[in-house]
C-alpha cells in the first residue's frame, strides 16, 4: 500500500505553484493548516524537509526539488485520467473486436484496421473471420463490438458498409468455359464449389446455390485450387478473383451479364454505439482512398 496519497502529492505541486501554504489552500479550495499538515506528514514519510519557509514564501529545499518533477508528471497523469473518465460517454477501451465475413473486400478492411491501429496506438484489435451465419452468432454471444456480414441478426440497428459483386468462374478448360452465353439453368448441371457456412448453430444456405452437385470447402482460397485441379465452377467475389489474377481461371459467359450482387451490412452493438474507437472504425472503413492511400 502507498503511504503517500495522490492528494498529498497534489498538494506539495501547489505548495511550490503558488508560492506558499496559505495561496496553495486558496487554489485547492483547503484550510491553510490542512495544506501545512499534509505537507508536514509527506516530509516525515520520506525523512526529508521538503520546503524552507523565507519570509512568507515556502522555498523548495534541495531534496524537494529532486521530487518535483516526477511529482508533477504524476499529478498531471491523474488529472487527465480524471478527465477521461468524466467527459468520455463510454469507458477507456482496450481491446476492438470484429467479425468479418470472408466476403467483404480485404483490401478496405486492413485499410481500416491499420489506420485504427495507428490513432488508438495501445488498442489491442481482435478480428474474427467469418462465414454467413457465424457473424451473427458472435454478435449475439457479446464476443464482437461489431459485426459485418450479408445477414445480421433482428435486434440490431445495421448500416450499408459496401456491395460485392461475385461472378461464375471455372477452370478455362471446363465445358462451361466457352464463348457460347449460359443461362442459369445449365449450371445446375455442372458441380459447384461451395464456401462452408461456418456457423457453429445452425448451417444456412446463401441463397445462390444452384447445383444439386457440390464439393464444400473452407475458403475461397481452397474453392480456386478446386477450379484450377477443374473440379467445379464456383461464384466468386470480383474483388478476389482480380487479386489472384489466374491465367487459366475464366468468368463464365451468362445471359444478361448475370452477376450477384450482396450487400454488406455493419452492426455494431447498441452499447457500444458512441465508442470513439468504433466511430473511428466506421470512418475509416467508409473513406474513399486515393490511389496513394493503397
Amino acid at each position: 500500500m502507498h503511504r503517500i496519497s495522490l492528494e498529498q502529492w497534489r498538494m506539495f505541486v501547489a505548495v511550490v505553484d503558488n508560492g506558499g501554504f496559505a495561496q496553495a489552500g486558496d487554489a485547492l479550495y483547503k484550510t491553510q493548516s490542512t495544506i501545512s499538515h499534509s505537507i508536514k506528514k509527506l516530509e516525515s514519510t520520506v525523512g526529508k524537509q521538503l520546503f524552507e519557509v523565507v519570509g512568507r514564501k515556502a522555498v523548495l529545499t534541495g531534496y524537494g526539488e529532486s521530487l518535483l518533477t516526477a511529482a508533477r508528471t504524476l499529478v498531471s497523469h491523474a488529472d487527465a485520467l480524471e478527465h477521461d473518465a468524466i467527459s468520455q460517454q463510454s469507458e477507456i477501451r482496450t481491446t476492438f473486436t470484429l467479425a468479418v465475413d470472408i466476403l467483404f473486400p480485404n483490401e478496405r478492411l486492413w485499410y481500416a484496421l491499420a489506420q485504427l491501429a495507428t490513432e488508438f496506438p495501445e488498442l489491442n484489435i481482435q478480428l474474427y473471420e467469418t462465414v454467413l451465419s457465424r457473424c451473427g452468432e458472435l454478435l449475439d454471444d457479446g464476443t464482437v463490438d461489431v459485426g459485418i456480414a450479408s445477414a445480421i441478426p433482428k435486434g440490431y440497428v445495421t448500416q450499408l458498409a459496401t456491395t460485392v459483386d461475385l461472378c461464375a468462374v471455372a477452370h478455362k478448360n471446363h465445358p462451361l468455359a466457352s464463348d457460347k452465353k449460359h443461362a442459369l439453368s445449365e449450371l445446375e448441371q455442372y458441380r459447384q464449389l461451395v464456401i462452408r457456412d461456418a456457423g457453429l448453430r445452425g448451417n444456412v444456405n446463401s441463397g445462390w446455390l444452384g447445383s444439386n452437385s457440390r464439393l464444400t470447402v473452407s475458403n475461397f482460397e481452397q474453392a480456386l485450387q478446386g477450379i484450377q485441379h477443374k473440379a467445379g465452377f464456383a461464384w466468386l467475389p470480383l474483388w478476389f478473383i482480380q487479386q489472384q489474377n489466374k491465367a487459366d481461371i475464366m468468368q463464365l459467359k451468362l445471359d444478361n451479364g448475370h452477376m450477384r450482387t450482396v450487400a454488406m451490412q455493419l452492426a455494431v452493438r447498441a452499447e457500444l454505439a458512441s465508442s470513439k474507437v468504433v466511430k473511428a472504425f466506421v470512418k475509416y472503413l467508409s473513406a474513399e482512398r486515393t490511389p496513394e492511400s493503397n
